[in-house]
C-alpha cells in the first residue's frame, strides 16, 4: 500500500492543458481558413479576369442561337465585377483573421476568443453581403434568358424559387460555423478557462 507524506496530497484535478479542445478546435480553425483564402484569392484572380475570360470562352463556346451568349452571360456579371472583387478581397482578410486566431488558440492565448468572435461576426456579414450579390446575380442571369427567350422546362417563378432555395441553403451552410464558434465561446465554462489564458 503506498502511503503519501502529511505535506503532499495527489490531486485529481485537471491540469489546465488537459483539455484537448483548443487543439482540435484550433487545427479545424486553420484548415477552414485555409481554405477560405484560397477561395477568396482564387475569387480575386477570376473577377478580374472576367474581361479575358469572356473573350476566351466566345472564342471555342459556339454561339447559342436559342439563349444568351457568352459574352452577354459574362456582361451581365461584369456589371458586378466590383463587387465581386471587393467581397473576394474580404473573404481572404477574413479567412487570414481564423487563421491566426485558430494558431492562437492552439497555443492557448487568451486574445484567441476575441479574435474568433470577431471573425464569426464578419464571416456572417460576409454571408449577407454575397447572399445579397448572388441575389441580384440570380435576377440578372433570368433577365436575360426571358430577354433572349431561351427555352426552360421549368416556369420563371420556380426557377427563381429554387434559385432563392439555394441561395438560403447556401447561407446557412456559410454562417454554421461561426454560430457554432459564437455560441461556443459565449459558454461560462470555456469563457472562464480562456480567461486563465496567458
Amino acid at each position: 500500500m503506498t502511503t503519501f507524506p502529511p505535506e503532499y496530497q495527489p490531486t485529481t484535478q485537471p491540469s489546465a492543458h488537459s483539455a484537448q479542445w483548443p487543439k482540435v478546435l484550433g487545427i479545424i480553425s486553420i484548415v477552414f481558413g485555409a481554405f477560405g483564402a484560397m477561395a477568396g484569392f482564387c475569387g480575386v484572380i477570376g473577377s478580374v479576369a472576367l474581361g479575358p475570360i469572356s473573350e476566351l470562352m466566345a472564342k471555342f463556346i459556339p454561339a447559342n442561337k436559342s439563349g444568351p451568349s457568352t459574352a452577354e452571360t459574362f456582361g451581365a456579371l461584369e456589371k458586378m465585377q466590383g463587387w465581386m472583387i471587393a467581397n473576394s478581397v474580404f473573404t481572404t482578410l477574413v479567412a487570414i483573421l481564423l487563421i491566426v486566431g485558430g494558431a492562437k488558440l492552439i497555443k492557448r492565448q487568451a486574445q484567441c476568443r476575441m479574435m474568433l468572435l470577431s471573425w464569426a461576426a464578419l464571416k456572417i456579414l460576409l454571408a449577407v453581403v454575397a447572399s445579397v450579390l448572388g441575389y441580384f446575380s440570380l435576377q440578372d442571369q433570368l433577365a436575360l434568358a426571358e430577354k433572349s427567350g431561351t427555352p426552360n422546362p421549368m416556369s420563371p417563378a420556380a426557377t427563381k424559387m429554387l434559385g432563392m432555395f439555394s441561395m438560403g441553403f447556401g447561407f446557412l451552410w456559410a454562417i454554421a460555423g461561426a454560430v457554432f464558434i459564437i455560441i461556443w465561446f459565449k459558454r461560462e465554462k470555456i469563457r472562464s478557462e480562456v480567461s486563465r489564458w496567458m
